[in-house]
């Protein structure tokens, strides 16, 4: 067995690799989800208030809006919120008018997209090289990203989710083409070390963009700059991706000695000559307990991370009454915690793995029990303890929320990447379309319990939220896995005998049907006794 050779090398091609995965996986993220806060710029809260409250102020002489546009100081909410009588409304100087419904309809608009992509997705990666299926897909999210601001001024809302629907059929692709590149390169020994610094893109995306988006809003340039930002970014990637990058470690030229020989050992695997794919068990993929768990894992723990994705600026502005500037950094700094105690645990994670000291299966249960009841446990605090007069407050509990939630990247997502590692790309398209189920009905949950933003609407949300992460994460701790599943290696073994036999048949030795079958079923019952 080759010497391991180290991941955190400057000559290490693995490392460089899962790097560009990084920061592409930043540039989808950041044109994907800076809508967020861009959407309150590009929205006139005041005429939206007015208009929406025209018909109960009707009559009622009492009313009146209050326009506050700054941080609320010293802890105060306001004499708006506290004589009730008032609405205060927290405006940011857009100029478009699109309702709470029209919002919601375009957030949702990529997720269409991807519910449409995802599953052909994996067909697409097992035919043709994941590093170009991902560079298609991106351009995809850069052609939408810098044709929105011509949109929403001339064309409506309406125009642009249909261009959002566009993003998501590349967004489809993202996630299976970059876990089929990570299968390729890395051991599984170094996989949640690997997927933890590949979703850093989604931290850093939020962490770095969401203060460089507040002041792009607060500045001259306007809210559209933050459209042609994000995608100037992603096509400076997307040239160096196209000359640098690559799908599987046979495939590089450049590497040194030692890596390919310790590659070669743990991760690279023989071309099949015949080029034809093994048949999928979609019967055993689809009834393995532990698959099923880390589904369920999927739908909701995106339901949950698309909410505050999409709508904490929402919530900071709603509820908190904070500035653009303010709500850029308080949207920020959790982030950059989730990024800090990601990286740590899921290096501790395969540390232990190593030593043996955890199995496989033990590291993913207790990291994805710890973000799930810590996650639920922050989010109980957020309902009952958080309202305008303590941001602060509210800011030290997300900052904590989220780094529970970093670890579920070394729980629910490395079990993805470890029960069946030669079907990567089918398990991963299956379970990215439940992630998109859970992604699409964000909007609808929010547009349902969020009608006019107030303290106890987003009270329900997180209540709802919370009892989510309690169920999910007991699932996974009782039936999920981080092993290689029997009947994956029963199906590796009988695809090797196969090929074996069809390269008998090449040099002339042919066999009846029935006694090659009946040697096939002899080979692995035998093999299968040894797992």
């Amino acid at each position: 067995m080759p010497n391991k050779f180290p991941l955190f090398h400057p000559f290490s091609r693995r490392l460089h690799i899962i790097l560009l995965c990084m920061v592409g996986f930043l540039c989808t993220t950041f044109m994907r989800i800076h809508f967020a806060l861009t959407m309150t710029c590009m929205v006139n809260s005041t005429a939206l208030a007015v208009r929406n409250e025209a018909a109960a102020a009707a009559g009622n002489s009492n009313f009146s809006l209050v326009e506050e546009i700054d941080l609320v100081t010293n802890g105060q909410c306001g004499s708006a919120e506290d004589t009730g009588q008032q609405k205060v409304v927290v405006d940011y100087g857009g100029d478009l008018v699109w309702t709470s419904y029209e919002q919601n309809l375009i957030f949702s608009g990529t997720f269409w997209g991807s519910l449409i992509t995802v599953l052909p997705s994996m067909f697409f990666i097992e035919r043709f090289s994941p590093r170009h299926v991902l560079q298609l897909a991106v351009a995809a999210y850069i052609l939408v990203t810098v044709i929105t601001p011509f949109l929403a001024t001339h064309f409506g809302y309406f125009s642009v989710f249909l261009a959002r629907v566009g993003m998501g059929l590349g967004e489809g692709f993202i996630i299976p083409t970059n876990n089929a590149i990570i299968g390729n390169w890395f051991p599984s020994a170094e996989k949640s070390t690997a997927l933890s610094i590949f979703t850093l893109g989604n931290q850093i995306a939020s962490a770095g963009g969401s203060p460089v988006v507040a002041a792009l809003c607060a500045s001259d340039l306007g809210w559209q700059a933050t459209f042609y930002f994000a995608g100037i970014l992603a096509t400076i990637w997307s040239i160096i991706w196209f000359f640098t990058a690559s799908s599987h470690p046979s495939k590089v030229k450049i590497m040194t000695k030692k890596e390919r020989e310790y590659l070669l050992a743990n991760t690279m695997k023989k071309i099949n000559k015949s080029k034809k794919s093994p048949s999928v068990p979609y019967a055993k993929i689809l009834t393995s307990p532990a698959f099923l768990a880390q589904l369920q894992c999927q739908f909701f723990v995106n339901m949950v991370m698309t909410l505050f994705q999409i709508y904490l600026p929402a919530y900071f502005k709603e509820v908190l009454h904070l500035g653009v500037i303010a709500n850029g950094t308080f949207t920020s700094i959790p982030n950059i915690f989730n990024m800090i105690f990601k990286i740590v645990w899921g290096i501790g994670i395969d540390r232990l793995k190593e030593k043996k000291i955890l199995s496989n299966t033990a590291a993913v249960k207790i990291s994805h029990g710890f973000a799930s009841y810590g996650g639920a446990f922050t989010l109980f605090l957020l309902a009952f303890f958080v309202d305008c007069s303590n941001p602060t407050t509210a800011l030290t509990i997300l900052c904590f929320m989220y780094s529970t939630m970093g670890t579920f990247v070394s729980g629910f997502y490395t079990s993805l990447l470890s029960l069946a590692p030669q079907y990567t790309a089918t398990m991963s398209a299956i379970s990215m379309f439940c992630a998109m189920i859970g992604r699409l009905s964000t909007p609808a949950v929010a547009s349902l319990l969020r009608k006019e933003g107030s303290t106890s609407e987003w009270q329900n949300i997180f209540i709802g939220l919370a009892l989510a992460h309690i169920i999910s994460g007991s699932i996974f701790v009782i039936f999920g896995s981080g092993d290689l599943q029997d009947w994956a290696k029963i199906e590796e073994k009988e695809t090797e005998l196969k090929e074996k036999l069809r390269e008998s048949e090449e040099f002339g030795v042919v066999e009846a049907e029935d006694v090659k079958i009946e040697r096939i079923a002899t080979l692995v019952k035998e093999d299968s006794l040894c797992l």
